[in-house]
């Protein structure tokens, strides 16, 4: 579809049903993109841009185009003069300003700046300090337009407008100047800003967490209180491999949100005190150097089974050309890889828990048994030099010594024996008396019924 209207045309738009807010405004073609048969305009009020068909703009009254064509002819330095804004309005790009007036930032007072752009959504200027190369944004009222004469003008730079511009540089110069002018026409009808007051970062981040509504502040602590207790990282919400200024950075964060002042939870006040204890834990260097080290033996594990379960993955290996140290690095970037180091921390941070408390108990058994041990070893050093000091005493020597005399001297003298209850008796012997036959010296009859000789009768046959 050939297209009819060239760059720099004044049109009208209408027929948008999706934005219909745009329905009679005026704007300028820019060019017309052949790839999406439409035509890239500029709305006159407010700058913005669209692609829009052909059906949708049509050209502008005529005495909006005799009035374009008159911008269009008119000589450079009269489009110079168009383009800047007026002392009461906008000013231009690369003017040279005095920044004044600020409170929070008064260092800044009295310098000197150059201004980039005018930003219509936060309606304040984009200005560069010539000094420090800092980049702010202040309001009209803030800065002030330096009063020094243009520069000449040199001899070969005057020439006709023929020569200098063509066409695309006409439009684009009636579209900034009806930029500037609508901008200008804003400015004008609004009221006087009041002096803005540039704030730290410090403010900035209180006067967020002023806005924060009370749900927001209750969840967080609910958050900190149901969270795993012996990984202090996750009192905070950080990530493992988080650095001492992001943790720092962190319980400032946290701290505002759970303050006790600040949050109504009835639970508050426990867990201010939870995140206070984990950043306390985080800058003791032996605390911190145990707990990264068991966290590194946890990522250790999640890359050992990522590596293992990944191994045969055809979509990882066509997605990356087969280089596995990309497919590790997108993998330690993921939420996901972070999630799982976190389940396998708390695995490994809870055996080594319940490992340390076991071993404290078997050492708290074993020294109270050596104690009870120790206890009994000096009540029985105790009893026995007790019995000792008894059996040593004098009148216990005396009293067993004249026990003993008294016993012998009554054994001496003969006196009768006392009767001792209950001790021991044994039989009496009786001799063996022979009778009458062995007195005479019979020994028997033998088998067939002869007298048995005696022993010297049977010598005296031999």
């Amino acid at each position: 579809m050939a297209h009819t209207m060239e760059p720099g045309t004044s049109v009208e738009i209408g027929g948008l049903k999706a934005r219909p807010d745009l329905n009679g405004k005026r704007a300028s073609i820019v060019q017309y993109a052949s790839d999406r048969e439409r035509y890239q305009v500029k709305v006159v009020e407010g700058g913005e841009e669209l692609y829009l068909k052909p059906v949708n703009v049509k050209p502008a009254p005529a005495a909006s185009a005799s009035a374009a064509a008159a911008n269009a002819t008119t000589p450079p330095s009269a489009t110079a003069a168009g383009d800047a804004p007026s002392e009461t309005a906008d000013l231009a790009p690369e003017t040279e300003v005095t920044v004044s007036g600020l409170k929070s930032r008064p260092e800044l007072n009295g310098k000197r700046g150059r201004v980039v752009r005018y930003v219509p959504d936060r309606e304040r200027y984009h200005v560069v300090v010539t000094e420090t190369k800092e980049e702010t944004y202040l309001k009209r009222a803030n800065i002030e337009v330096l009063t020094t004469g243009p520069p000449a003008e040199p001899e070969t730079a005057k020439v006709s407008e023929t020569e200098t511009l063509d066409d695309d540089a006409v439009a684009k110069a009636a579209i900034a100047r009806e930029s500037i002018e609508a901008a200008a026409a804003a400015a004008a009808a609004a009221p006087a800003p009041p002096i803005e007051e540039i704030k730290d970062s410090e403010t900035l981040l209180r006067e967020f967490f002023a806005d924060v509504s009370d749900a927001t502040r209750d969840a967080e602590v609910e958050r900190i209180l149901s969270c795993f207790k012996l990984n202090p990282y996750e009192h905070l919400a950080l990530r493992f491999d988080a650095k001492e200024d992001d943790i720092r950075r962190a319980f400032r964060k946290v701290s505002l949100l759970v303050h006790p002042d600040k949050c109504t939870h009835e639970k508050a006040k426990a867990a201010f005190d939870a995140i206070g204890q984990a950043q306390q834990l985080l800058g003791t260097p032996e605390v911190k150097r145990e707990l990264d080290f068991n966290l590194e033996r946890a990522r250790d594990a999640v890359v050992k089974n990522w590596r293992k379960n990944t191994r045969n993955d055809v979509v990882l290996r066509v997605r990356f050309s087969g280089n596995r140290e990309a497919q590790l690095a997108a993998f330690l970037a993921s939420d996901e890889f972070h999630e799982l180091w976190k389940l396998e921390a708390r695995k490994m941070i809870v055996d080594v828990e319940w490992r340390r408390r076991k071993l404290t108990l078997r050492i708290k058994a074993e020294e109270e048994r050596v104690e009870k041990e120790e206890k009994e070893e000096a009540q029985e050093r105790k009893r026995k030099s007790k019995a000792q000091k008894e059996w040593d005493n004098e009148k216990a020597r005396e009293g067993r010594v004249g026990g003993w005399r008294d016993f012998m001297g009554a054994q001496k003298k003969g006196g009768k024996k006392q009767k001792v209850v209950g001790a021991f008796k044994g039989p009496k012997l009786k001799k063996e008396e022979r009778s009458k036959e062995e007195k005479e010296e019979f020994h028997g009859l033998d088998r067939n019924g002869k007298r048995v000789l005696r022993p010297d009768e049977v010598s005296k046959a031999w």
